[in-house]
């Protein structure tokens, strides 16, 4: 590519600009005047022997600010001034791949308002004429406003090893970067959402999806997007050998950052093969279950400790107790877990680490554990040091450690609990205004509510009364409560794993809802809700204590909504079975599937539905077929009739010859007439019962 191809190109990223801007005087190129070699353009860099573009450092907003004169959001005004430090292809390889926490009063929520307002700053479109330049081997874009998708060209660059667009407003779903020797992704601070593809990270299989780059990547950035559903780790592996007992990709990554998403499910076990892992970001997501032993141990046979300097954990759904093994991380700086559901004491190992001190910056004195993570009965607007002590009043809500709050609230009464339920179901709009509950009114006198004799809520019967909302953890601290059933509403969210400390509760019905996720991993063996863990003793365990006793994960169904333990020996109970419609896919505790079983087989609806035109082509085509075939046979019978009669009049008559073919027959060479001769050619011609005409003379024989 020419001097003048490479000129054009470049110059498309600047056609945008309407002001014609002057350009700095330190800049230089990037106007049809100059005369400088693109290789000399400011942000351009080149190979020093072909003269190929290999690097576009644009980032910092200087392509908007600079380049095309726009104006930058407030938001955008503290980037970094981009003239004053222009980095180098050497200087962006060695990237500083730490992160520092920012205060929750000043985190950067431009991009989660962008995601519920679906608005856009206004700024320019992604470069797709920059896919032309086959040699790039670094991209910086960041902090530029840019609108809208990243064009396929530019995913599939063949070369990149850096591709920084963080802090824009670009839209779609995962890109899918052909590249297979990219070191750097940093997709951070846009409008990405969907799930992350499935096969990514090549768990299970290799798929078409499998990124190429697993082998080197080094920084995998995707937070502060719209990401959602699961973390595809989980389960076996497909990047661990497990015959040679060895890491075969993923063995460079240093930096893995999915925080501020919307993913759901539990921490994958798989991490633990990040051999050369040093920041893991998993913060202010929707995750559930135990902080995973493999943080601290690996995974694998001979396995070490993670390197890790930074985990942050906060923000979560994690229940358990903080593992004291965590301090056996040898390298570990900084640690964050407030913000999440978890219990128990901090062990002082953890404590005498010094940890988050980058962070925590008070000069009084105070305890070590809270630079950690506030203790039980405490509060802080940022759920570490400076910590509050609340005054013990027996409060379960305050059992957790690092809760975020502006001072101790206290003790909620029943009453006090389902007024807050009403209120977050929209009770007033209830289906049935007979179940209306009067704030303030006693528990026991409420339609839907039980009680004991000593006036403790025993029982919430609420089914098909078209509840909409979230449901509440303080349900999870009625301490009598022993059967709860909001089944067959509208129910969203989450689980929550506060149901695991009612000791009582033994029947727990939420099927036909719209709750997402996965079931907490504590409450899955919290015996005695729907039988879980009980069950006659030759019981396999896995069905014994199963999160499917609790509800049915997405993708499958019952008839209620859960699985049911087996009450006799030699009885399978009731198990959830696979179910592939759309809403399957999303919501849990399903009672139905609106897949059709046709002759003991499942068939997906939709699939159906779209096969419904095949079906009657198909069903039109043999029909077709078969009437053809009835209609040569009476033309068979009638040819044979005729001749029959032909032979009547001429004792020695001649084979019947197809009137459509010259008859010229040489001694006894002559065609016998069959039914391969009718053609559904002959058919086309509308006259499927014409009469087959016969010559009224023989032909003369040679």
């Amino acid at each position: 590519m020419d001097e003048s191809e490479l000129k054009e190109i470049l110059l498309t990223l600047v056609e945008p600009n309407q002001n014609r801007v002057t350009l700095p005087p330190n800049v230089r190129g990037w106007s049809e005047q100059s005369d400088e070699q693109v290789c000399y353009w400011t942000g351009i860099t080149c190979d020093p022997i072909d003269n190929s573009i290999t690097g576009l450092n644009l980032g910092d907003g200087f392509w908007v600010k600079t380049l095309l004169g726009m104006s930058q959001t407030a938001e955008d005004d503290s980037a970094r001034h981009y003239l004053d430090r222009l980095l180098g292809y050497e200087e962006i390889k060695d990237l500083y791949l730490q992160r520092r926490r920012k205060a929750i009063d000043s985190i950067d929520t431009r991009n989660q308002r962008n995601l519920q307002n679906d608005k856009a700053a206004a700024g320019p479109t992604f470069p797709a004429a920059l896919g032309k330049l086959k040699t790039l081997r670094f991209i910086n874009l960041s902090s530029n406003q840019i609108q809208g998708p990243i064009p396929k060209s530019i995913t599939d660059l063949p070369n990149l090893e850096i591709f920084d667009v963080t802090q824009n407003d670009i839209i779609g779903t995962f890109p899918h970067i052909q590249s297979d020797s990219l070191m750097v992704l940093d997709i951070s601070k846009n409008r990405f959402h969907g799930p992350i593809p499935k096969r990514l990270f090549g768990h299970p299989e290799i798929g078409a999806d499998t990124a190429p780059y697993l082998k080197s990547i080094v920084k995998f950035d995707i937070s502060h997007n719209g990401f959602n559903y699961t973390i595809p780790l989980n389960g076996d592996s497909g990047f661990y050998d497990k015959e040679i007992q060895a890491e075969t990709v993923l063995k460079n990554l240093q930096y893995f950052d999915l925080g501020y998403n919307l993913l759901t499910g539990t921490i994958p076990n798989n991490i633990g093969y990040f051999a050369s892992l040093q920041g893991l970001f998993l913060e202010n997501n929707r995750l559930v279950g135990t902080i995973p032993k493999v943080l601290y141990r690996g995974s694998g046979i001979g396995a070490n400790p993670l390197p890790l300097v930074q985990l942050f954990l906060q923000g979560n759904m994690l229940s358990g107790t903080l593992p004291s093994g965590l301090a056996e991380l040898p390298n570990l700086k900084e640690l964050y877990v407030d913000g999440n559901k978890l219990t128990g004491t901090i062990s002082p190992n953890v404590c005498n680490k010094g940890l988050n001190e980058v962070f925590v910056n008070d000069e009084a004195e105070h305890d070590k554990c809270d630079n950690v993570v506030c203790p039980a009965n405490s509060i802080s607007l940022e759920g570490v040091a400076p910590c509050t002590r609340c005054e013990d009043d027996g409060s379960a809500f305050r059992r957790y450690l690092g809760q975020r709050d502006s001072e101790c609230r206290p003790k909620m009464s029943e009453v006090e609990i389902l007024d807050l339920f009403f209120d977050h179901m929209h009770g007033d709009e209830w289906l049935d205004q007979g179940y209306f509950w009067e704030a303030g009114s006693p528990a026991c006198q409420r339609p839907g509510v039980e009680c004991s004799d000593s006036g403790k809520v025993t029982s919430i019967r609420l089914p098909s009364l078209g509840l909409r909302g979230p449901l509440i953890p303080e349900l999870g601290f009625l301490g009598e409560l022993h059967s709860l059933d909001l089944s067959n509403n509208f129910i969203t969210g989450f689980v929550p794993s506060e149901f695991r400390f009612v000791d009582k509760l033994t029947d727990f019905n939420i099927k036909g809802n719209q709750l997402q996720g996965v079931i907490p991993v504590l409450l899955c063996i919290t015996e005695g809700i729907n039988g879980n863990g009980v069950g006659p003793e030759a019981t396999n365990f896995d069905l014994l204590y199963t999160c499917d006793n609790i509800a049915c994960a997405r993708g499958t169904y019952s008839d209620f909504g859960r699985a049911i333990v087996p009450t006799e020996e030699d009885v399978d109970g009731t198990q959830c079975m696979p179910c592939y419609d759309d809403e399957a896919t999303y919501f849990i505790g399903r009672d139905s599937c609106t897949d059709i079983l046709i002759g003991g087989l499942q068939f997906r609806q939709d699939d159906i539905r779209h096969g419904v035109v095949y079906t009657i082509f198909a069903l039109f085509t043999l029909a077709f077929i078969i009437h053809l075939v009835i209609m040569a046979r009476r033309r068979k019978k009638y040819v044979l009739s005729e001749n029959e009669s032909r032979s009547a009049q001429h004792p020695n008559p001649l084979p019947l010859q197809r009137q459509d073919s010259p008859l010229s027959v040489e001694d006894d060479e002559y065609e016998e007439y069959s039914d391969d001769d009718w053609t559904a050619a002959d058919s086309e011609t509308g006259t499927l019962t014409k009469k087959v005409e016969m010559t009224d003379k023989l032909p003369a024989i040679a």
